[in-house]
């Protein structure tokens, strides 16, 4: 065999190597511990989720799946975390909205995570909910409570924080009802349904787990749903569209990414895998014992549903003039 020859069959043979390297990836996948990463402290909302798939996960996988708490910097150490981690889909990120709308947020952010992490799977949906005090509002639909609330003068609404996405959705009520208000900020839900229940608050847009017991007490009254689906656990509760709102869907989002360069077919097989998950009923009712919907679909749709929502995210931002101290 003469040199040219050689060096052709070798050639081959090496590109042979690389075009089966992906497929031999993958069905080694998953070979060792799979973490995922929470950008926040044990016990919240986004934690719940994460250990219910994790639960799920290490039976089909065949793999220890494991919950890892990097909390801090609104998110930001978690982010980086798994930004920096090797994209072989053994770290991977439960985020939330957060994540998309920290651009707009922290102009100064030092990573891009839109570039440098791909959608795996959205994983569920926080409905948020009008709620208003009856201690000071007899209002029974929300109609009724816009058209007191535009009459009344030093209103106030109340939120878990500055830049959280239930601060941000009064914001986007405010703008599209023409309701003026004053943002009491408080250090998370806890205290602001306390204040909400108690009439120091006059509204606050709520998940539902926050404010239930408010709820069930008839301290709080629910008026509309901001999704573009009733919730299952209080049917009768309006969506904003039904009450004349715009369609929209303000849920804290909660979903899976993961290092930009994962082979496709890792992110493939985490998202068949997590649909079927999502789909069970026990994963399905466990998730609405704790408020959420589930959601799941394509990396390509969860890609879209991101951009869409920067786009809302950062308008509601810059016209509100929100900023985090």
């Amino acid at each position: 065999m003469n040199l040219t020859r050689i060096r052709t069959v070798a050639l081959g043979l090496l590109l042979a190597q690389f075009a089966f390297a992906p497929a031999a990836f993958a069905q080694a996948y998953p070979s060792k511990t799979i973490n995922l990463v929470v950008p926040f402290p044990a016990g919240g909302g986004t934690d719940i989720v994460a250990r219910m798939i994790a639960d799920k996960l290490r039976e089909p996988l065949k793999a220890s799946v494991i919950v890892e708490n990097k909390p801090g910097a609104s998110a930001q150490i978690g982010n980086r975390y798994v930004i920096d981690s090797a994209p072989d889909g053994y770290t991977l990120l439960v985020g939330t909205t957060s994540l998309i709308n920290g651009p707009a947020l922290f102009p100064n952010l030092p990573y891009d995570a839109m570039k440098q992490l791909r959608p795996v799977i959205s994983l569920a949906d926080l409905p948020i909910f009008l709620s208003v005090s009856t201690q000071k509002y007899s209002a029974k639909t929300m109609r009724e409570f816009i058209e007191v609330a535009k009459k009344t003068p030093n209103l106030n609404y109340g939120s878990a924080g500055p830049g959280t996405t239930l601060h941000m959705s009064a914001e986007w009520f405010k703008a599209n009802t023409g309701i003026e208000a004053v943002h009491i900020p408080f250090k998370g839900s806890g205290q602001e349904v306390v204040a909400l229940a108690g009439g120091q608050v006059d509204f606050a847009m709520e998940n539902l787990g926050a404010v239930q017991p408010m709820v069930q007490s008839n301290r709080v009254r629910l008026l509309g749903v901001a999704s573009p689906a009733r919730h299952p656990h209080v049917p009768d509760v309006p969506t904003f569209k039904e009450a004349g709102l715009p369609e929209v869907n303000l849920a804290t989002w909660i979903f899976l990414m993961a290092p930009a360069a994962t082979p496709d077919a890792v992110v493939g097989l985490l998202n068949r895998t997590i649909n079927d998950i999502l789909k069970m009923p026990d994963t399905r009712e466990k998730l609405l014992q704790q408020g959420f919907v589930q959601t799941g679909g394509t990396p390509e749709e969860m890609l879209k549903r991101m951009k869409d929502e920067a786009a809302l995210w950062g308008t509601v931002i810059k016209n509100a003039h929100i900023t985090v101290q």
